[in-house]
């Protein structure tokens, strides 16, 4: 679990939000490493606990919340990484992950608006998140943070979403949701079936490879 700092308040009339607008061209995407994921049975484990083949729930596009097996893990160690710490109502730790990690919302302007999936640097306080049992929870209070020697992780479902923190969030950053899910539909294919077990390990290098020269 997260502990909250004890300079960081939940009222939004009272709070800075503490982001910025700019990114490098590729950043990696991912969450605290003790960030805490819910389990199909309800429970929780943290992230860095989490194992491949693991029963998590997800959100399935048919808006149903069910369970789905963890098809693998990334994780990358970090000499540094500026997260942001996310809090909304009836949750007592925020949700921890990298700006350029996309997260289930709805504006607040626009009530009327569907749910989508937004970088976590683009939401803002009043906007809405949703949790495990798909309940909209207002987003109060915003905070960067900046850690060092870290490990962030990322699990993938076929689903392409985890919920995490009791958030639902996105497997993917850097892009679209959207484009994302499609782009790797090969590859949770491939591990969905098992056919290429040393995947894993070229995938993780080709990422890091790539995310070092942009």
């Amino acid at each position: 679990m997260i502990p909250p700092t004890p300079s960081t308040t939940k009222k939004p009339t009272t709070t800075t939000t503490m982001k910025t607008t700019t990114r490098s061209s590729f950043d990696i995407g991912c969450f605290f490493e003790k960030t805490d994921v819910t389990l199909a049975d309800g429970s929780t484990r943290r992230l860095d606990l989490l194992q491949v083949g693991d029963e998590v729930l997800v959100h399935h596009p048919s808006g149903r919340i069910q369970p789905s097996s963890v098809l693998t893990i990334f994780r990358h160690q970090r000499s540094s990484v500026r997260l942001l710490d996310i809090y909304t109502t009836d949750q007592q730790y925020p949700l921890r992950l990298t700006p350029s990690h996309s997260i289930l919302t709805r504006k607040s302007h626009n009530k009327q608006s569907s749910f989508h999936y937004d970088l976590a640097s683009e939401i803002q306080i009043g906007d809405f998140v949703f949790s495990s049992t798909f309940q909209s929870l207002q987003v109060t209070n915003i905070q960067e943070v900046l850690l060092l020697n870290q490990t962030i992780s990322t699990p993938l479902t076929f689903e392409g979403n985890v919920i995490v923190n009791n958030v639902i969030a996105s497997c993917y950053a850097t892009y679209s949701h959207q484009f994302m899910h499609l782009l790797t539909t090969p590859i949770r294919y491939w591990y969905q079936l098992g056919t290429f077990p040393q995947l894993n390990t070229f995938i993780v290098n080709a990422i890091e490879f790539y995310s070092k020269i942009n």
